[in-house]
């Protein structure tokens, strides 16, 4: 009977505790998204901090995340990333990775009982880190300067970079996640600064850098010689001296002062032709360029190197006065040129001319060409052909030019063989080439050479032989087979070219340099320039002007590694050249 009365009392307290619980209303958990952290430009944390762990077992936790704008309200409108362990009230944490720069994210958090899923309304968002711009250098230069920022949230990706300065784009070379390397785009002449526009991944930098564009100074030519005319071009306004009408503007190479001798307006600014002093020693040279006020113009080149000189020696004239264009060849141990109707004969031992033939049968001031095959001499006037024979000492007529009359035509010989051909008619280029078989007396129409570019007036052609390979503008023809292909050198043939041992020498005449002032207006004289190409190192470099003067008329040759040149003005000057060893 006890033991029934105990088991009677625990089964009433029983009863009565169950009672008690029924009674206890349920708590929620509470959960609630907070701010981002650690955030990169390709990471963040997302963060939620549990207020209440409620009363109900926990069955499931963690994120919810998309990206974009819209709310994130329940599981199903993102990616879900659940979290492990039992959660305690406090914060919670999960690092999202290889997300995109330039986006926006949205998240959520959550916690998942029995009976329901428990979240905040909206959640949170954020902007992933947008790049920054902490250094850059150098700081001031010119358009083409190289440029490194440095910072971070950058990428390696260049196509994902857009960088501008001002409104002008900028040429991306390197990327990293800390550096870009660009190059300053040609927008502005200079004093000026200009602020930095960078776009990473659609993310756009809001650092305030800027780069300071300055005046500056280029050079046509990096390597000069001593008492040569170079053209220097300065950015912006030229400051002008009202009582020289000159140029207020001084340079100087190696601190020796160069005499300034025009100055020509144009894109951006101005190109001044300068005399370069007549005693610089052959090295590495520096070149300052300053305004009349102070101002130091920024040097866009990198190096300027003065070359050890050429040698230029007066030589007794052609006995008479040139008409138009001569031509002069080399047989033998002498030189000859064919002037008019008159053939002269040059001795480069005793530095004589003598009338070698006068070959009557040629019109008068007409020659086009002229083409050397061992004793025969061809002479193309128009489209008549003609031949000289120095063992038999006479003239015949040959077959004639079946093309059309042209001008700036470009003829060499090659494997005993004459070809014409190229020029322009009018303002058109034309592309017809013939070779002219001298035992068969008969012309060929070869292959069309390539488009040479846009149709210009007054342009010559010129071909010039190189180890049986015919340079053509931007061809080299195969004159085996008759083909063309685009050349791999960057040598072009322009003006009047020679070859002398692996370099082929250019001349021409520039008729734009100022001579002098006289009654107001100014007065030019002509200049003839040499410069030469280097196979060997594929470079082209200027050589010293010919002390004379000259007009578009001049004849030239080569003979032992020296070039000759007589012109047509009234002084008659002849002068024998030879290039200096470098």
């Amino acid at each position: 009977m006890k033991d029934f009365k105990h088991y009677c009392f625990i089964l009433l307290m029983a009863l009565m505790v169950c009672s008690c619980q029924k009674d206890e209303p349920m708590v929620p958990p509470v959960i609630n998204a907070i701010a981002a952290s650690d955030i990169t430009n390709t990471t963040a944390v997302i963060n939620a901090e549990i207020t209440e762990a409620g009363s109900e077992p926990i069955l499931k936790y963690g994120f919810v995340w998309t990206e974009g704008y819209d709310g994130v309200s329940t599981l199903n409108e993102g990616t879900v990333e659940y979290l492990n362990g039992n959660p305690q009230e406090g914060k919670i944490s999960f690092e999202l990775k290889n997300l995109e720069q330039g986006k926006h994210y949205k998240y959520n958090a959550f916690i998942q009982t029995e009976t329901d899923t428990y979240m905040n309304k909206y959640g949170t968002g954020f902007d992933l880190a947008s790049p920054e711009i902490t250094d850059i250098s150098p700081k001031e230069g010119s358009g083409g300067t190289k440029v490194t920022i440095t910072g971070k949230y950058f990428t390696t990706d260049k196509e994902a970079i857009s960088l501008e300065l001002g409104s002008d784009e900028a040429e991306i070379l390197e990327a990293s996640e800390t550096e870009i390397t660009f190059i300053a785009p040609d927008g502005y002449a200079g004093d000026k600064d200009i602020e930095l526009y960078l776009v990473v991944n659609g993310a756009t930098s809001q650092s305030e850098i800027t780069f300071k564009y300055l005046r500056y100074f280029t050079l046509n030519e990096e390597y000069i010689r001593s008492d040569q005319s170079i053209g220097v071009f300065v950015s912006g306004y030229l400051p002008m001296n009202s009582e020289t009408n000159r140029a207020d503007i001084n340079f100087k190479i190696n601190g020796k002062l160069c005499e300034v001798i025009s100055e020509w307006p144009g894109d951006k600014g101005y190109t001044v032709t300068v005399q370069t002093p007549k005693d610089l020693q052959p090295g590495v040279a520096d070149l300052e360029v300053t305004s009349g006020s102070g101002y130091k113009y920024y040097n866009k080149n990198n190096t300027l190197t003065v070359l050890p000189p050429d040698t230029w020696l007066k030589k007794n004239n052609l006995p008479e006065k040139q008409m138009g264009d001569g031509f002069g060849f080399t047989k033998g141990d002498f030189a000859y040129v064919l002037s008019n109707q008159k053939l002269y004969q040059y001795s480069p031992t005793n530095d004589s001319w003598s009338l070698y033939k006068e070959i009557l049968s040629l019109e008068y001031n007409k020659t086009d060409a002229i083409g050397l095959i061992d004793e025969e001499l061809l002479i193309l006037q128009g489209k008549t052909l003609k031949s000289f024979n120095f063992i038999g000492d006479y003239s015949m007529a040959r077959a004639e030019f079946p093309g059309e009359l042209r001008k700036g035509a470009a003829s060499f010989v090659v494997n005993n063989t004459f070809y014409y051909g190229l020029g322009y008619i009018g303002d058109v280029f034309q592309n017809d080439l013939w070779k002219y078989n001298i035992d068969k007396d008969e012309w060929t129409r070869l292959s069309a050479c390539p488009s040479r570019g846009e149709s210009t007036k007054y342009y010559r052609d010129c071909a010039i032989v190189k180890d049986e390979v015919v340079f053509i503008g931007k061809f080299e023809y195969d004159y085996i087979t008759d083909t063309y292909k685009e050349s791999k050198s960057s040598y072009r043939p322009e003006y009047h070219s020679l070859l002398i041992e692996d370099k082929i020498y250019s001349i021409k005449t520039d008729n734009y340099i100022f001579d002098s002032i006289k009654d107001g207006y100014y007065k030019y004289k002509s200049r003839l320039s040499i410069s030469n190409f280097s196979f060997e190192n594929n470079l082209s470099i200027r050589n010293t002007d010919c002390p004379g003067a000259y007009s578009s008329h001049y004849f030239y040759f080569v003979i032992d590694g020296k070039i000759y040149i007589g012109g047509d003005n009234d002084n008659l000057e002849f002068w024998e050249f030879t290039p200096a060893d470098y």
